[in-house]
């Protein structure tokens, strides 16, 4: 009969931790898994320890490659595995005895695709972190959510990483790891999550990750140039695929925006095909990182009072129109001549929490309808509310002396820059 659950560990250079990482296996209270180790290349003992293991208990078993890196040992060890279920554990980290035990039970309580855990730090000199409040709280997630999860780090790269989560065998199958680049797991993981259905998420700490400078994954601080070459193909594969699947794309690329933004030093060392990438989606984004004031609008009309001529007038004014739904050519046509205007369609709840909470200024100068109550909502933030006559949704609570008549665009622009003086002299 086959096991419940695969569990895969890559092995290279870890005859420090691998014992550690082992035991932390053989004591788990949940008994029915295999463990595929596979061994990529390691020139030290740690094949002798694994292999040791083997002998020990038929549950272990050992395969050898010539060294590829860790998505090919993961892969190869994936085509190995009998289990439902397969659980990644990297080999200098380390499990609690009953993670198995707590994850298997809510994939088969829950019907579950996915079953992630929290994670704990933990150094050599045996100090530990511990990153969530320990109440095993429970939580349901769609594949959208968790992407979302994903880019926030909500539970501390549990999301994100191929380790600390129970995954049906043949989502995995399905979705490997792209071999010989650095991020492989933000790269894959998302792709499970598309590809699942239930997925469910413990605020429990199950999973110990060893912080240390030979670690697999601290390694790829070693080579900025690849480092940053790798997370731009991984974003723009990662972009389009989340685009055929209906999900948001500026969710993700404003997730990665700081990261990036740290790498435009190392432009010239980008291969051809980053820099063209670089230059089509994500430069513009960047300068958006460089003003200093921000103005936010949310609407569900094209319809914008005066906008193109109050952009012009401040240029140093980042203005922020944001919608729920599609938005119309004339406003992509708009924000592409002009700099200070970005266009953020299909906006989910946080990123216009996180856009009104930045925002300096609030432009009630959009048609049709107020959408959910966002005057009201800036005004209780201390965002100051500017308007016409002809857009403003709250008369009652908009300030008379800004709100202007369709043609007053000067004494607009006057007040607009009056109160972002007085919120720059404040914040001072």
């Amino acid at each position: 009969m086959n096991p419940k659950i695969s569990i895969i560990i890559p092995i290279y250079k870890v005859e420090k931790y691998l014992i550690e990482c082992l035991e932390s296996v053989r004591n788990q209270t949940f008994k029915d898994f295999e463990v595929i180790m596979v061994n990529d290349g390691s020139p030290d003992a740690s094949p002798v320890i694994a292999d040791n293991y083997c002998q020990r208990d038929e549950r272990f078993k050992l395969f050898h490659q010539e060294n590829q890196g860790l998505s090919a040992a993961r892969n190869f060890g994936t085509s190995q595995a009998k289990g439902e279920y397969i659980f990644f554990l990297d080999s200098d980290d380390k499990i609690v005895e009953n993670t198995l035990e707590i994850l298997h039970r809510i994939a088969q309580n829950k019907q579950a695709d996915i079953v992630i855990g929290a994670c704990k730090y933990f150094n050599d000199a045996g100090h530990y972190w511990m990153m969530t409040t320990g109440l095993p709280t429970i939580r349901s997630y769609d594949s959208h959510d968790a992407i979302r999860k994903d880019e926030d780090g909500v539970i501390p790269l549990s999301f994100t990483t191929a380790w600390c989560k129970l995954v049906k065998a043949d989502i995995v199958r399905q979705n490997l790891f792209p071999i010989g680049v650095w991020y492989e797991d933000s790269a894959t993981t998302y792709r499970w999550y598309m590809a699942a259905s239930e997925i469910f998420a413990i605020d429990l700490n199950l999973y110990a990750y060893r912080q240390h400078d030979s670690s697999i994954m601290s390694t790829s601080s070693r080579n900025l140039v690849k480092h940053f070459n790798d997370n731009i193909k991984n974003l723009s594969k990662k972009i389009s695929d989340l685009q055929k699947f209906g999900y948001d794309p500026h969710i993700t690329l404003n997730a990665y925006i700081d990261k990036l933004y740290r790498g435009q030093s190392l432009y010239e060392h980008f291969d051809d095909d980053v820099k063209s990438a670089w230059d089509t989606d994500y430069a513009r984004y960047f300068s958006m990182r460089d003003f200093s004031q921000h103005a936010f609008i949310l609407t569900h009309s094209a319809e914008i009072e005066q906008v193109e001529d109050l952009a012009r007038a401040l240029p140093d004014l980042c203005i922020h129109i944001v919608a729920y739904t599609v938005v119309a050519p004339s406003l992509i046509d708009l924000a592409e001549s002009l700099e200070n205007i970005f266009i953020h369609p299909f906006a989910h709840n946080d990123l216009i929490e996180d856009l009104l909470n930045q925002a300096d200024i609030y432009l009630d100068i959009n048609y049709y309808d107020e959408v959910d109550d966002i005057v009201s909502r800036a005004l209780q933030r201390g965002c100051p509310v500017v308007a016409f006559e002809s857009t403003v949704h709250r008369p009652d609570l908009v300030d008379g002396g800004q709100i202007f008549a369709t043609d007053e665009v000067s004494a607009m622009v006057a007040m607009i820059k009056s109160l972002l003086k007085e919120d720059r002299n404040s914040s001072e």
